[in-house]
């Protein structure tokens, strides 16, 4: 017997409300508040509303009847652009796609994806047999679970490349702050005998550093016999690093709105939109740059520039016009800002943020990176026996 569209649309909406309901209770058992709310007064349906701290996230939901690619990732691209569309004052989009079954590779697929068109994107991707794999600022802690779940869930958080997760990044930066020079990286400057250790000094859960160790250890990046965590290999740690933050960024020319000082705008712009002085801007701002002609670079947790009042000071550059600013998202929010220092009461990415940033770009990038290996990092990077 064929459904009628009516039966057709119940079991649909049927489906999205199970997963809405899924999700809800998978971020809630990670200690988020999450509420519906409603579109709008003449729009009968709801988005859900999901909130940890001061982070707060206006989630897409789409349920598909089946785990495949070519479902989950145009679904996947509607829920970011209704999330987005969604997305208001203090609200960040989050879409996630649920189905019954998820292979891990489609999982990685659909984040993938994200993060090739959208960089800087908060995905997730969940199914009901226990996988769960996210992205996104305090969205990496979702990810993974407990040793009852599925050996798919569990390789989701022994995948290489997840090794530099946004969170992960901000760890490494914690585990390397002690060897670098006083003003260079805002980071505890401890060592660290075990996860929980180094969990308190990064104000991470404990069950995302203790996810972080067994990476590192699983790769081979920490010492074996040593009684800290101490991380060895590292030109090569450091080469997939700089390989992991080289994927595309998204990024947008601005003008200041009215001529004059342009550091002082520069500065003023920073901190209304909250941002960070970013690559070569960024080097200069640390006494290490020495490239001249590039526009200021400068990081925000995210790029809606039309929907953005803060920058009070920007206006879109139109097609064939210089920019005088170039604002990108940060796509790693967590090591990028918690990373930061202050200088003349701008934020300044830090320097092992720099070296990432500046090491591909085309303009005297890798001389750039050369340079702040030389004077700052070669004692970080080079080899160490373990």
């Amino acid at each position: 017997m064929v459904n009628s569209p009516a039966q057709r649309a119940g079991k649909q909406q049927s489906a999205g409300a199970r997963a809405e309901q899924l999700v809800s209770e998978l971020l809630r058992a990670a200690g988020w508040h999450v509420r519906q709310t409603a579109r709008s007064r003449s729009d009968r349906s709801v988005v859900l509303i999901a909130r940890h701290g001061d982070v707060a996230y206006v989630m897409e939901v789409k349920a598909a009847s089946e785990g495949r690619s070519d479902r989950l990732v145009p679904l996947w691209s509607q829920a970011w652009l209704q999330a987005v569309r969604a997305a208001g004052e203090g609200l960040r989009p989050l879409a996630i796609v649920v189905a019954p079954r998820i292979p891990l590779r489609v999982a990685e697929q659909v984040l993938a994806f994200a993060g090739e068109h959208a960089p800087g994107a908060a995905a997730g991707v969940v199914d009901f047999t226990g996988l769960r794999a996210f992205r996104g600022e305090f969205l990496d802690e979702l990810s993974g679970g407990s040793e009852h779940k599925p050996a798919a869930l569990r390789a989701v958080s022994s995948h290489s490349a997840n090794i530099f997760s946004d969170l992960n990044q901000w760890m490494l930066k914690v585990l390397l702050a002690p060897e670098l020079p006083e003003g260079m990286l805002s980071a505890p400057r401890g060592r660290y005998r075990n996860a929980s250790q180094l969990a308190r000094a990064a104000e991470v859960s404990v069950m995302s550093a203790s996810r972080f160790v067994r990476q590192l250890q699983r790769e081979g990046f920490l010492h074996e016999s040593s009684a800290y965590l101490e991380l060895v290999r590292r030109e090569e740690l450091f080469r997939r690093w700089h390989t992991w933050t080289a994927r595309g960024v998204r990024e947008a020319g601005f003008r200041f709105v009215l001529p004059g000082d342009r550091r002082r705008a520069l500065g003023s712009a920073v901190q209304t939109a909250d941002g960070c002085l970013a690559l070569f801007a960024a080097a200069d701002a640390l006494g290490i740059g020495f490239v001249r002609g590039v526009p200021p670079h400068v990081y925000v947790r995210q790029l809606l520039p039309r929907a953005q009042p803060v920058w009070k000071d920007l206006v879109p550059a139109e097609h064939g016009e210089s920019p005088d600013v170039i604002v990108r998202a940060a796509s790693a929010p967590n090591s990028v800002f918690r990373g930061a220092v202050v200088r003349e009461s701008v934020r300044v990415c830090d320097v092992v943020q720099v070296w990432l940033d500046v090491s591909g770009h085309p303009s005297r990038g890798s001389e750039q990176a050369d340079l702040i290996r030389r004077e700052i990092l070669e004692p970080v990077i080079r080899e160490r026996g373990g």
